[in-house]
């Protein structure tokens, strides 16, 4: 009995003793597994054919008979690694990572098995042979087929042999979309794991489990309410250790990563699993502590907010783009993201409700210039807007100032000369652009874009080349309601600044035609008010008059202006719009029934929409058509 045990001793040590010469510790392998993100979905680009190491090694789960591979052989890991005719993965740049930070007497080999749109069944070798012949849609068969129908054994398969080489030393997952909203996923999830180590004869402690994030809600995920359950995995298998998709770029669909995106999840994966090595981990090219991404506008007209506030307790979306505030998400690195869908593209206006306190977007440079509170502005890209920024002569912007004597003050005002008033002599129309309460005189040059509007239309023979010259509305006396009679005294302070302070300034520094035939004003809101009020008070001034969102009471044309049919007897235009859904729309009614009982012409435009500048716009573009002509 002595010898015969003696016997089997040294035969299991000689075993071992062959088996450890024929495997190379220095090989360090790893079992990829998942669905289409995994699978890989981008298109492969050049620079992911080059410079790939022979030291990362794919075995084929399958053959590529194109490629001249193999299933079950060693080949330096050119993409694709999945399938023939499969895309860039998160196990492409996972293995280059991890070989360029490495010593150089180590080498990655990894072993990838997935099949997109597959549950997690597909995994679970209990289950298979039900999905394989109840559940799989039909164009998944071929898939199915191409791993004999049974993708975990094909896994472990493969695995066992690989083990003749090498030593497996992690586990990449990338699965969830399909089981989207499935509580008892990382219970599913721990089955596959205890089974390939139960099958592998591996240690969980030594073999971690890396789970990747679907596209996060950060990029507009449309499955990304699943990383709430993934990243609870660890609570389910101590072992395992998430992977953020948190600022990976997307494709079009919101579903599938792009070719950035699988880059630089796959060195997230590598990151964790160096540092799980013991060695540093190397920061990505999009830098851990870069500026969170303001908002992403998706092809399909869907827009991604992203707010980062990891302390805060709720977090909201506050737009002109929607009748009521919407609830943001937070995600595992503290952003918080939502996805809307705006009516059309336009330029909106927007904020963020953190605990109760509203607030601008942070990494966004575009605000809406306001006295009060400053919202930031969505623009949206629209190759047919107005508001596009396109390849046609430009207009410049001035900033100036100049000396009121009304006020007693200095006083700001912007001004645009259009494309060539530099190079020549030529005399132009000036138009006269108010904005509106609480706005300054920046706001018809940033929220308004009449640069860009009239460059377009300029170019386009639209409009004629004109200087808009756009000063600041606030008269210092406060801003009385415009039902009341109040506000006159505002407006008749407003009617002597312009005609007595800037239009002497703008004509002295200028090239403009001093005739009344080469003038027109027109506002928004209270600047509407204004200029209807000063247009009407000098008719000698002014022969083009645009009215948007604004008007005068009844009780103040009386008074003001009692013999108003002979006041805008020489008027060229006077043009009124209002958005029906406006709250002075009425009032505008009103001023316009006004004048239908007194016979004076004018002309008018209703719109949807409310008291916004996405209307004010409208509006703007379609007196610019008709201004001096």
């Amino acid at each position: 009995m002595k010898v015969f045990r003696f016997f089997l001793i040294s035969a299991s040590l000689l075993i071992a003793a062959l088996r450890a010469g024929a495997q190379d510790p220095n090989f360090h392998i790893y079992l990829c597994f998942g669905q289409s993100n995994m699978e890989g979905n981008a298109r492969i680009q050049p620079q992911d054919l080059e410079g790939i190491s022979d030291r990362f090694r794919m075995m084929a789960a399958v053959d590529f008979p194109q490629m001249g591979r193999k299933m079950g052989e060693w080949y330096t890991a050119t993409p694709p690694l999945c399938r023939p005719g499969n895309g860039l993965t998160p196990a492409d740049y996972f293995g280059r990572t991890l070989v360029e930070n490495l010593p150089e007497n180590v080498r990655v080999g990894i072993i990838h098995v997935a099949i997109g749109g597959c549950h997690i069944e597909t995994f679970l070798p209990d289950s298979i042979d039900n999905y394989v012949k109840n559940r799989a849609p039909q164009w998944m068969k071929g898939m199915l087929a191409a791993y004999d129908n049974d993708p975990y054994g094909r896994l472990i398969t493969l695995a066992k042999k690989a083990q003749k080489d090498g030593v497996i030393k992690g586990i990449l997952v990338h699965q969830g979309e399909s089981n989207t909203g499935q509580r008892d996923w990382p219970q599913q999830l721990k089955r596959v794991y205890d089974n390939i180590l139960h099958d592998l004869d591996l240690q969980g402690e030594v073999v971690p489990l890396l789970v990747g994030e679907v596209v996060n809600a950060d990029r507009g995920g449309i499955c990304a309410s699943m990383n709430e359950i993934i990243d609870r995995v660890p609570q389910t298998i101590p072992q395992a250790h998430v992977i953020s998709s948190s600022g990976c770029s997307v494709n079009f669909d919101l579903l599938h990563f792009d070719a950035a995106g699988y880059r630089e999840l796959g060195r997230r994966y590598a990151a964790t699993m160096l540092r799980l090595l013991g060695y540093p981990a190397p920061e990505g090219p999009r830098g851990w502590n870069a500026a969170q991404e303001s908002h992403i506008v998706h092809p399909d007209g869907r827009v991604t907010f992203n707010y980062q506030a990891p302390g805060a307790r709720e977090v909201s979306l506050s737009g002109q783009f929607q009748d009521r505030d919407v609830p943001m998400t937070r995600n595992a690195e503290g952003i918080w993201s939502v996805t809307v869908k705006p009516p059309k593209a336009d330029i909106y206006p927007y904020n963020f409700i953190v605990d109760g306190v509203r607030t601008q977007d942070p990494n966004n440079m575009q605000l809406f210039p306001n006295e009060q509170f400053k919202a930031s502005l969505l623009e949206m890209p629209d190759k047919d807007a107005l508001y596009t920024l396109n390849d046609v002569p430009h207009g410049r912007i001035q900033y100036l100032n100049y000396k009121s004597s009304v006020l007693g003050l200095d006083r700001p005002l912007v001004v645009y000369t259009p494309p060539g008033y530099e190079k020549g002599n030529k005399k132009y129309p000036v138009f006269y652009l108010v904005s509106g309460t609480t706005d300054t005189e920046e706001t018809w040059f940033k929220v308004g874009k009449v640069n860009l509007i009239l460059d377009n239309l300029i170019a386009r023979g639209e409009a004629v080349p004109m200087i808009v010259v756009m000063p600041y509305g606030y008269m210092m006396n406060g801003t009385p309601s415009p039902t009341s009679m109040a506000a006159v005294e505002m407006y008749e302070t407003f009617s002597k600044e312009l005609t007595q302070c800037v239009m002497p300034f703008v004509e002295a520094n200028f090239r403009t035609i001093p005739k009344r035939e080469s003038r027109a004003i027109a506002g928004f809101s209270r600047g509407g008010g204004q200029s209807i009020f000063t247009a009407y008070s000098h008719p000698d001034k002014f022969a083009w008059l645009g009215s948007y969102s604004a008007y005068l009471t009844p009780e103040m044309l009386d008074t003001c202006f009692p013999e108003v049919a002979r006041t805008v007897a020489g008027m060229k235009l006077m043009w009124f719009g209002v958005g029906t859904s406006d709250f002075l729309y009425r009032n505008v009614l009103d001023h316009q029934a006004y004048f239908d009982a007194r016979g004076i012409p004018y002309e008018k435009m209703f719109t949807e929409g409310g008291h916004t500048w996405m209307n004010a716009r409208t509006y703007l573009a379609e007196t610019l058509r008709k201004f001096f002509k």
